[in-house]
């Protein structure tokens, strides 16, 4: 448990750093309902995005979420798009 917590929270720390940023740029895009995040799941998030904005937002939300801190082993983030999540896993 000593080594566990630690990780778990800065990984927990990391996402809602991720959350806020991606947030912000979502806003600072003026996308409104077109493109918003809508369910975190760990080290998942989820969109809800209109179809022509969707390789520009995930493209996106992975270079911040890749950059969000900067660590010595570099972050990785897979994206996944479907129509719905059921779709992507």
């Amino acid at each position: 448990m000593a080594t566990n917590m630690p990780l778990q929270g800065s990984a927990a720390d990391i996402i809602k750093k991720a959350m806020i940023e991606v947030d912000e740029w979502l806003e600072k895009q003026g996308y409104g309902d077109r493109a918003r995040m809508i369910l975190q799941v760990h080290d998942e998030l989820v969109f809800e995005v209109d179809d022509k904005l969707v390789d520009e937002v995930a493209k996106n939300a992975q270079r911040i979420m890749e950059n969000v801190v900067k660590c010595k082993v570099p972050l990785t983030v897979d994206v996944e798009i479907g129509k719905n999540w059921r779709d992507v896993k």
